[in-house]
């Protein structure tokens, strides 16, 4: 059992700066939490706070019941596992792997046994007899988690553990790191800038930003139900679209006039939806926001039910980019490069002019001032 509760957590440098503020969650036996943001939001930080390798300046963290705020890191029953592998270059894989074992002078059998059932896991039986500098960059990390899962902890603590590896390995790895996850059923915190690996890894994202939490929820709830701009435009690659709009009514739904009036551009909201929007947005400049995937061709508009809801929205390709499965086009909108995802059929080159038609169920709603997402319903 792994609980790990933070309460208002925060860390100071100064009384005009923190690093970190009122951060608050609760991490489940099992889970693997990621901590994501752009760089400087103090999610290596509070990963270092819950290590011990930080001080915390105000708050409470509790581990299984206890609270731990002056607990030494070695007394906290958590692994680290580092960006840089932090491996003892004199010592072979298996005197890695084997080293915290000897530190706790368990028999020698049973530290054989761990280190060859660990190597196992992670595949690496043969290079238990190679130092690290013999080792690729991958077969480094993996050593590297070998020496956190022998210790058996409570939870690991993983700060940007793959950022070092070229994409193709991240991607192996990131399937090895979701295999070890299930296969030890040990809590993981994980700390990431690459939102691939939130997204595929995580079963809890924590967005931060500036120090501060912006949403704690599953992968697909931050990505389909973001809590505000920043959220929605952080998650997603490319990202969502923003675009300014105005809150009008033609025929009792919502129109949102995307640019004056004479330009013709709207999308139409009905429903619910639509009836919130003109109850507290009526006659008020919001941001509309809109992933590319959600954007669509004429014929695929017409099969979903709703090429009627956008009018006159054409936009002339700026680049095109062919990913074999689908296109992305990016085209230029309101002074922003926006982007639309199509299917690989799409033949528009650079300099033609597309006509576009918004899906309108998946269109989000942000306050001009505040950011927040008007229909976002938080999760229960």
């Amino acid at each position: 059992m792994s609980e790990i509760t933070l309460r208002n957590i925060c860390k100071m440098y100064d009384k005009d700066h923190y690093a970190v503020k009122d951060f608050n969650l609760e991490i489940h036996d099992r889970e693997f939490v990621i901590f994501v943001g752009p760089s400087g939001c103090g999610k290596s930080t509070t990963l270092r706070m819950i290590a011990g390798l930080e001080d915390i300046s105000d708050g409470e963290l509790w581990i299984d019941g206890q609270l731990c705020n002056y607990f030494e890191p070695k007394d906290r029953g958590l692994s680290m596992v580092f960006q840089n592998y932090a491996l003892y270059p004199n010592m072979t894989v298996y005197g890695n792997l084997a080293f915290a074992l000897k530190v706790r002078h368990l028999p020698k059998d049973e530290i054989d046994r761990t280190v060859k059932q660990v190597a196992k896991t992670l595949e690496i039986e043969k290079l238990l007899e190679r130092h690290p500098n013999a080792l690729s960059g991958g077969q480094k990390q993996r050593v590297a988690i070998g020496s956190a899962i022998v210790r058996r902890p409570k939870a690991f603590l993983m700060d940007e553990p793959l950022s070092n590896l070229d994409a193709k390995l991240r991607a192996q790895m990131r399937i090895e790191l979701a295999k070890i996850h299930k296969e030890t059923e040990t809590t993981i915190i994980y700390v990431t800038h690459d939102q691939t690996e939130a997204m595929t890894l995580g079963t809890k994202i924590v967005v931060m930003k500036d120090g501060l939490v912006q949403q704690v929820a599953a992968p697909a709830e931050v990505y389909n139900n973001p809590a505000n701009l920043f959220v929605a435009g952080f998650i997603g690659s490319p990202s969502m679209n923003f675009f300014k709009a105005l809150v009008t009514e033609e025929d009792g739904k919502a129109a949102l006039l995307l640019g004056n009036a004479a330009s013709g551009r709207k999308v139409f909201l009905e429903g619910k939806r639509a009836q919130r929007l003109l109850k507290e947005e009526k006659d008020r400049e919001v941001t509309l926001g809109i992933r590319p995937e959600d954007i669509y061709e004429y014929q695929e508009a017409v099969d979903g039910g709703f090429e009627k809801n956008t009018v006159g929205l054409e936009e002339v390709v700026d680049t095109r980019e062919m990913l074999g499965a689908e296109v992305i086009l990016y085209f230029e909108s309101q002074g922003k490069t926006q982007s639309v995802r199509l299917k690989p059929e799409n033949q528009s080159k650079p300099g033609e002019t597309i006509k576009l038609y918004m899906n309108p169920e998946k269109i989000q709603i942000f306050d001009a001032e505040t950011e927040e997402n008007i229909f976002y319903e938080r999760e229960i």
